[in-house]
């Protein structure tokens, strides 16, 4: 790993988004450590050289994607938001937002949601538990139940959007681009309907 850090940014930066789009495009078992030597144009031996093996890259890249996804949130101002709802679409701005640049990290993280190897299926509960937690103490508050009818279908709405986010991103996996304006409208289309439907009428807008 010091070889890798020792890098030029350059060169690491074409190497981590060969190796995000290789694993994203086929997942873990089907990406091939050559082909993603190819695609950084260097040779495979320096693959394992800089990682030591397959699996340790794909460990590398969770937590790459880990730091870049804490560093997308500006906390301030997702606590400044006094509602659930508007929270989820401020968060959800600042990730389509940094995702427009970060093509490859997208297509990395929707193919995690959906891999079933269990070659690396302990890095990824270990993964989902901390992305969950961290999700929830950046969004969720305790006092967002008061404004629903049933305070019961918060937690339940709350799982409801998340799902929907990361079945946005799911389908445009391996797609030839991503209209990050169509899916934050028809995101916040229908998240009005989710408020209007379980909010009390003074908390709808």
């Amino acid at each position: 790993m010091d070889k890798f850090l020792a890098l030029t940014e350059e060169k690491r930066t074409a190497i981590l988004n060969a190796a995000l789009q290789c694993f994203g495009k086929f997942g873990y078992e089907k990406a091939s450590i050559n082909d993603i030597a190819v695609a950084a144009h260097i040779s495979k031996a320096s693959v394992f050289q800089y990682f030591g093996s397959k699996k340790q890259l794909y460990i590398y890249l969770l937590e790459y994607c880990k730091k870049i996804i804490e560093g997308i949130f500006d906390k301030e101002a997702l606590n400044s938001q006094t509602d659930l709802f508007d929270r989820i679409l401020a968060s959800s701005r600042m990730e389509m937002e940094s995702f427009q640049n970060q093509p490859f990290t997208l297509q990395f993280i929707t193919s995690v949601w959906e891999e079933t190897s269990p070659e690396v299926a302990d890095a990824l509960v270990i993964l989902t538990e901390e992305a969950c937690s961290f999700r929830n103490d950046m969004v969720l508050r305790e006092e967002d139940a008061l404004k629903f009818k049933n305070p019961e279908d918060a937690q339940p709405v709350f799982q409801m959007l998340l799902l929907m986010a990361e079945g946005y991103a799911a389908r445009y996996r391996g797609a030839a681009a991503f209209d990050f304006q169509a899916v934050m409208e028809d995101f916040e289309e229908n998240i009005a309907i989710l408020r209007k439907n379980f909010y009390k009428e003074e908390y709808q807008k």
